[in-house]
């Protein structure tokens, strides 16, 4: 594991002064700024620093030095299902995004920013992300539907840093959803709903097993906000993506943050 963590390894002990990241339970790091994650500018391939020999694929999108930018019309990152099948059986997870989302959303426009399941298949866990009269929010749901029915249950929508800017977005999954906006608690919701986890702790997926950063699926995260507005695929910046196998304490989500906020804010 220290071998497969070599990167973020240098970060906390050779090359930075500060709060370290957190390892423990971390299977997933998609970070551009790596050499050893983005070997490639311009290339579709992100090598997983915490579980080397997976990685991820950036599809349409482009990839720089440091982030990969996705234009808005079908661009999303993908992730390896052997990382996502093993950290979400059973659903307990801690998932966290650095974004700059472009400011030319219009007011109701919405996209996500992680997704792992399908809306129209029943359904799965979804962090969120809309443009709500000119305010850019964020909120974290799990869904349930089938042919003829459409049930969720997530925290409300919680306002973040401007479009244009740099944001982070924490999320922690086990019977309450937390979601945490640039280090701080924001919002949390109990899960209640029957059969949106199934009764050995999987997260109802059966209709996409894919775990997908800044994606295009579906159209219904409109519905759950009342906001009537229009689904689109995200458009912006992506700096980090994270994932730990267990529930990340508050603590430990603020040290990670006030860790890699350097870099982006």
């Amino acid at each position: 594991m220290l071998v497969h963590l070599l990167d973020i390894w240098h970060y906390n002990m050779g090359f930075h002064r500060g709060p370290r990241i957190i390892t423990d339970g971390l299977v997933l790091s998609i970070d551009p700024s790596s050499k050893r994650c983005n070997s490639a500018s311009g290339g579709t391939s992100l090598t997983n620093l915490a579980l080397y020999g997976t990685s991820s694929s950036v599809v349409n999108g482009t990839t720089s030095e440091s982030i990969v930018s996705l234009d808005g019309v079908n661009d999303y990152i993908t992730v390896n299902s052997s990382v996502t099948n093993a950290t979400l059986s059973p659903a307990v997870a801690t998932f966290s995004i650095w974004f700059k989302a472009d400011d030319t959303y219009s007011s109701g426009n919405t996209c996500s920013l992680i997704s792992r399941g399908n809306y129209n298949n029943s359904g799965g866990f979804f962090i969120h992300m809309r443009n709500s009269s000119g305010n850019c929010q964020v909120w974290a749901t799990f869904s349930k539907s089938t042919s003829s029915s459409y049930q969720f249950e997530g925290t409300s929508a919680i306002t973040i840093n401007p479009f244009g800017e740099w944001n982070n977005v924490t999320v922690t999954v086990n019977d309450t959803i937390s979601l945490y906006t640039n280090g701080i608690l924001s919002a949390t919701k109990v899960r209640t709903v029957s059969n949106i986890i199934y009764g050995n702790g999987n997260i109802n997926t059966s209709g996409d097993t894919d775990l997908r950063w800044v994606s295009s699926l579906g159209y219904a995260p409109t519905l759950e906000q009342g906001s009537g507005g229009t689904w689109r695929p995200f458009n912006g910046d992506f700096g980090l993506g994270m994932m730990y196998n267990r529930v990340l304490m508050a603590d430990e989500v603020l040290q990670n943050y006030n860790a890699q906020k350097s870099r982006f804010i």
